[in-house]
């Protein structure tokens, strides 16, 4: 029988095996790293690497591209030409991954490094939103070699995560899709984005590290692309995609990071009820689906909700094993949220 630790059991959600209880996202040490010019240096408005001007407000949710400042690529045909791979032999990764990883806990928790801007993010983030669009269907071989030519970038920058920072898995962000719909038809992103997220996802296993794609809104069309790839995990599964519907399909195939009706949180409509409803009938049906990591995705107010019904759930188990201990007691009020992963990143620099 294998070890039961908490680290040991969320390893087993991301095998796809059945976790003993349900994990934590405290299970995870996290972080972005602080080498990588992939996005704004703090807040206002700043530059990266790339050349791309970043736009991140007190408040703000995330980071977009200053849709004010011009575009780094106009056409699309003359990438080779006009555009500067940030040099990552360059970055001293030794002493990032020493800073970044300086209070990990890897006897206890998995390791995780997050790659913001995957390819499509970075190829909209070049070229503009809109020209971005109209690029895949105008020059889909120009389209496709960039992508390539990305993705090829990404791997260097998985290479030198791998070696310094040696993270169970790593993280790569790319959103495909609105709240409704892709951004693009499937079929197109089978041709174009596919064959080099291939790449991206046999290299990550090469290194020995566990794939979770990030990816908001509504992919449901291309789930099965994700298993045919070999991806391990996918988040946010925002309620969109039908979570509870999705466990039918994808048990033990996928393993879900995610699935709250976060949605529901932001509804000014939605009562408490409905609220409290609906984390039951997630923590229930994901816990006994098994592969799962709740990250969380709801208001800060159901936060000490969340972690006490996950621990109503986990209790006659940690039981049953003998587990015992703080790692396994109940939770308390005095917390705080039960932040999600990604929200524990330090993510921008400052």
């Amino acid at each position: 029988m294998d070890t039961i630790t908490r680290r040991e059991n969320i390893l087993r959600a991301y095998r796809h095996q059945d976790p003993w209880f349900i994990p934590s996202p405290s299970d995870v040490d996290v972080c972005i790293p602080s080498v990588l010019e992939e996005g704004p240096t703090g807040i206002g408005r700043s530059q990266d690497g790339w050349g791309t001007w970043w736009l991140l407000l007190e408040g703000q949710p995330g980071p977009m591209p200053d849709e004010s400042a011009p575009v780094v690529l106009e056409d699309i045909t003359e990438w080779r030409e006009v555009l500067h791979f940030p040099d990552v032999e360059s970055y001293d990764w030794e002493k990032g991954a020493a800073e970044d990883t300086k209070d990990w806990d890897r006897e206890n928790r998995i390791s995780s490094c997050i790659i913001v801007n995957g390819m499509w993010e970075r190829f909209d983030a070049l070229c503009g939103f809109e020209n971005a669009l109209c690029n895949l269907i105008a020059e889909p071989e120009e389209s496709f070699a960039l992508m390539s030519a990305l993705a090829d970038h990404k791997i260097k920058y998985m290479e030198k995560i791998a070696k310094y920072y040696k993270p169970d898995k790593i993280v790569m962000h790319d959103d495909y899709g609105t709240e409704k719909a892709m951004f693009f038809n499937p079929d197109l992103w089978r041709e174009l984005f596919k064959p080099n997220l291939k790449k991206i996802v046999d290299a990550c296993h090469e290194l020995g590290m566990i794939y979770e794609h990030h990816s908001c809104g509504y992919i449901v069309p291309i789930l099965d692309d994700f298993i045919e790839l070999g991806i391990d995990a996918w988040n946010p599964v925002q309620n969109p995609n039908q979570p509870l519907e999705l466990l039918k399909k994808y048990k033990g195939k996928l393993t879900f990071v995610g699935g709250f009706n976060d949605r529901l949180f932001i509804n000014p409509a939605a009562t408490d009820a409905e609220k409290r409803a609906s984390i039951d009938e997630t923590v229930r049906a994901f816990g006994e689906a098994g592969c799962w990591n709740p990250y969380v995705t709801v208001s800060d107010d159901y936060a000490y909700y969340v972690k006490s019904r996950i621990y109503e759930f986990n209790k006659p188990k940690y039981d049953a094993l003998g587990l015992t201990g703080p790692l396994y007691a109940p939770p308390s009020e005095n917390e705080g949220p039960a932040k999600a992963v990604y929200e524990t990143a330090e993510t921008f620099k400052k």
